[in-house]
């Protein structure tokens, strides 16, 4: 595989990559054989030495690794030619490229339609576009990521898909296993190509009530994600509240005397804090005494004794105040304390006076930052003693690890949110009460929340903000305990990035005496671009609303889904319905869905972006109808297909194939036109080939044996149009097999059809035990895949085969020998000029090299070689071993120009033994 990294503009910095055959191919798949962009190709990194856009031989060589494409909105017109002829020129080098039959599905890249297990709509980045032929359970691809709005606070997803390529008929459509049209305030409207919601024209099916949105450009924010917006009074501690204050050795604790909000509910462990306050002062009043150069407290361990200078530390500095004597009145500092009552102080009272009630003031101020190790309900623990008195005072607690920045102040804005796009014309904001909105005090009653969303405009370049800020206020209300929410559309007076945040500005009420549930969030952020295309070419798309009740939000995955009919114009022997343009447009006639071989092949040859074929040139209409013809009379469903092609890395050859093999059929060239054959039983050959039209010493055979490692069964699955799931046959129905080859046939989607398939399989899995490998003469330019012909087994000994060499009336003389076998019927076939056979029962001549013919041959023999070509060849045995030298084509090898190589197996009558059995009921197979 080639890789090939994609740049739709050259100084674009995201890529695609895609892996392919080769270069050609994806050019070609890419982009057809009319760009409407420049296109650049190199090989490896882009330079003037490896560019090799014009450079037929190299694109066509393949010869590198890696391939760069770069990509321009226009290009000269020497540079249009020149990329229509490479691509042409690859487009010719592919249709020699010989197909490959296709055996089971190939899932390395595929639609959800096509997928056994995660059947979900996707988005398929870079991947081909589903093209629906015949009838699919489609499992439609995103055009654009869903979203949600709120309308009457009921929520909405909003979604757009593509169904296919072409036109598509649907039916069915559901969400999950539900009608769509069985789901309330659910809708869904069809656009069939060339039309969409932003054209102006109707739906061509509209199922509920219309869609009135167009389809937008809508980018969901990652950042934002049912972000709670709280009040600024949830957010911090109450400024200038009361809070005591408590010296603990083994930490000190602050207590509030309000819990509005509460201490737990906005700290925790670990949290860094700081506390803003004014002195507090703390009075200590005694009936003290100056003596001895100190206060003396008098009462000293009397009953209820309390010691008076327990507030006071050393160093404090004091004011006293109403001694006994004035002069002992004023500021002192602290320099001892004992618990007999005794204060040493800076400077020393004087010694005078009679005890007196005296009052000792200190201030306390504990502002600072701490560190809490602890909170419980309305208290917190701080690391460290560092209060010295326990108070009571107003103080600002803010909390860092809630604050925007280290040592700023706590806000109640969420942060802003960045959007980039360039195109960006809106801003859409969902806003969500998960759990209604009341007031609760034994009866529910109103409450209205509040909040504002800041929209900032960015240089376009930079992404810098440039102050430019458009603000919306906006609230939710309700009374009642289920979800309200709403969702704010807003259109900016500029195009382009812009940054996004909110607030709440509504404060918690904590006065209410009852509960209050008043949460409010930010559930969704989206940055929305107008849609300038009014349709998305040729393509079936879908559109739709669906209410996201609890029955939808079940589901984690979308499973929107539709019975999808590609309409086509169909082949009536001598011509078609109707007609596309180029471009895919339906310009006349009719078109219908249809699932016939022969009306997908012509659809596929004549599509631009698949085959590019001249339906005259290149497909035998006639021939491919006729074998549509016989398909039908065996059975309606046989010759059908129904299938997404969804593959990048498919030719046009392999498709073909695909469909035909879905039919029971093969499909092949002669003359240089596109024609099917039929596998089917055969009552005579078509060819013979003895050892004078062979290669001498060419011919290999292989026998293969029954071996315990062997399959024993088969288990084929099919896409089931009644349980509209994949279904599997096992055969034997027995269920005896221990070791089944699985099958899965592209295009299947019917049980008389997987049916007669899967016989067809397990039969030729019992009886296909030989195949054969030879080297012929130009005689096999004219065999087609699954005829039946004679092939002489020239590997043994003895074979009876060679040349008539004279005839006498019915007596016809041979090149060498025959033995006629004791009570067996014997036959001679014989090889007409044309390459056909003619097969006579013939008895025993007067000599061993003559037999007699049971009636005149078809064309007369040649037995010299002259004008009318070489001596006729014939071969010889009894009727019981004639079948042994049937064999079935299964390859044809013309690399050699003077001899074709044949690949074959037995063939057996027995492969086709249930092809006109009666097809049993599906639910005795499938369940059983």
């Amino acid at each position: 595989m080639t890789t090939i990294r994609l740049y739709t503009h050259p100084i674009a910095g995201a890529e695609q990559v895609f892996e392919a055959p080769s270069i050609g191919e994806w050019l070609l798949s890419h982009y057809g054989d009319a760009p409407q962009v420049g296109v650049h190709v190199f090989e490896g990194e882009p330079s003037a030495d490896t560019e090799i856009t014009g450079n037929i031989d190299a694109l066509l060589a393949n010869a590198a690794p890696e391939y760069v494409v770069l990509q321009s909105p226009g290009s000269s017109p020497y540079e249009w030619v020149q990329v229509i002829l490479v691509v042409l020129s690859v487009a010719q080098a592919l249709m020699a490229t010989p197909a490959t039959m296709p055996a089971n599905v190939n899932r390395t890249q595929q639609s959800p339609n096509n997928a056994l297990g995660n059947r979900e709509n996707q988005v398929r980045v870079g991947q081909r576009i589903e093209d629906i032929y015949g009838t699919v359970l489609a499992i439609p691809s995103l055009m654009m990521p869903t979203y949600y709005k709120y309308i009457q606070n009921r929520k909405y997803e909003y979604g757009y898909y593509c169904v296919s390529r072409g036109y598509c008929e649907l039916s069915q459509v559901q969400d999950g296993q539900s009608l769509i049209e069985a789901i309330s305030n659910a809708s869904a409207a069809v656009y069939w190509p060339f039309t969409s919601p932003n054209s102006g024209d109707a739906p061509h099916l509209q199922i509920g009530p219309a869609i009135i949105d167009k389809v937008l450009t809508v980018a969901r924010s990652n950042e934002v994600d049912g972000l709670i917006l709280k009040p600024l009074n949830q957010l911090q501690l109450a400024r200038g509240e009361t809070y005591t204050f408590t010296p603990d050795p083994g930490g000190d604790v602050i207590t509030q005397q309000t819990k509005k909000p509460n201490i737990n509910a906005i700290v925790d462990p670990g949290d860094e804090i700081i506390i803003t306050m004014a002195d507090v002062p703390v009075i200590s009043t005694a009936i003290v005494q100056a003596f001895g150069g100190k206060f003396n407290a008098t009462g000293v361990g009397g009953e209820g004794w309390e010691d008076p200078f327990a507030d006071l530390r050393v160093g404090d500095s004091i004011a006293v105040a109403s001694t006994d004597d004035p002069t002992n009145d004023g500021t002192y500092t602290v320099a001892a304390i004992d618990n007999l009552g005794h204060l040493t102080t800076t400077p020393a009272p004087v010694d005078r006076g009679s005890p007196a009630e005296t009052t000792f003031t200190v201030t306390r101020n504990y502002s600072g930052s701490r560190t809490v190790i602890g909170v419980a309900d309305g208290f917190m623990i701080l690391s460290g003693a560092v209060f010295l008195s326990e108070i009571v005072a107003a103080a600002t607690i803010d909390d860092l690890a809630d604050a925007p920045a280290p040592g700023q102040p706590v806000t109640e804005y969420t942060d802003w949110v960045t959007l980039r796009a360039a195109n960006r014309t809106e801003v859409w904001v969902n806003i969500v009460a998960q759990n209604g909105l009341y007031k609760d005090d034994g009866g529910l009653s109103a409450e209205t929340v509040g909040f504002e969303i800041s929209i900032e405009r960015l240089d376009p370049g930079t992404f810098v903000p440039t102050g430019v800020v458009e603000i919306i206020t906006a609230s939710l209300s309700g009374s009642v305990s289920e979800e309200r929410a709403d969702t704010i559309e807003h259109a900016t007076a500029w195009t382009g990035p812009a940054r996004v945040r909110m607030r709440r500005t509504s404060q918690h009420d904590y006065d209410f005496q009852g509960r209050v549930q008043d949460e409010i969030a930010w559930a969704d952020l989206y940055s929305v671009t107008p849609e300038a295309r009014l349709h998305f070419g040729n393509l079936t798309t879908l559109q739709t609303v669906t209410e996201a009740n609890s029955r939808s939000t079940a589901v984690k995955t979308r499973q929107l889904n539709a019975l999808s009919a590609r309409l086509l114009p169909t082949f009536d022997g001598t011509g078609f319905s109707g007609a596309f343009d180029a471009t895919g447009r339906l310009v006349s006639g009719t078109i219908s869905a249809t699932s016939r071989l022969v009306d997908i092949i012509a659809a596929v040859a004549l599509d631009p972006k698949i085959g590019a074929r001249d339906l005259d040139a290149d497909l035998d209409m006639a021939q491919i109808y006729a074998v549509q013809q016989q398909l039908d009379a065996w059975h309606p469903e046989v010759g059908q297909f129904n299938y997404t092609f969804d593959s990048d890395n498919i030719a046009f050859e392999e498709t073909v194939e695909t469909i035909a093999n879905a039919g029971f059929c093969t499909g092949y060239r002669q003359n240089g036109r596109i024609r099917l054959a039929l596998d089917r039983q055969q009552s005579a050959s078509t060819a013979l080939f003895t050892h004078r039209n062979k290669q001498p010493n060419s011919e290999t055979i292989t026998r293969k044996f029954v071996a315990d490692g062997d399959y024993d069964g088969i288990e084929f699955q099919y896409s089931d149009p009644d349980t509209q799931q994949t279904e599997t046959i096992k055969l034997p129905l027995d269920g005896s097999a221990r070791s089944p080859k699985k099958f899965e046939i592209a295009g299947i989607r019917s049980f008389a059809q997987a049916w007669f398939r899967a016989n067809r399989e397990f039969f030729k899995l019992k009886g296909q035990r030989l195949s054969i490998e030879t080297k012929t003469t130009l005689d096999a330019r004219a065999l087609l895949p699954n005829a039946r012909i004679d092939i002489v087994d020239n590997t043994r000994f003895k074979a009876y085969d060679g040349e008539v060499i004279s005839q006498q009336g019915l007596t016809l003389t041979l090149s060498q020998r025959v033995a006629f076998e004791v009570g067996e019927p014997h036959s001679i076939v014989l090889m007409k000029r044309d390459g056909t056979l003619d097969s006579i029962s013939v008895s025993a001549g007067a000599k061993a090299n003559q037999v007699i013919l049971a009636r005149p041959p078809a064309e007369a023999i040649v037995t010299v070689p002259g004008p009318d070509g070489i001596r006729t060849i014939f071969s010889f045995a009894s009727d019981s071993r004639r079948q042994a030298m049937a064999w079935l084509v299964s390859e044809i090898d013309l690399a050699d120009g003077q001899y074709p190589t044949v690949r074959a197996v037995n063939y057996s009558d027995a492969y086709y033994q249930m092809d006109r059995q009666p097809v049993p009921e599906s639910a005795g197979v499938i369940n059983g």
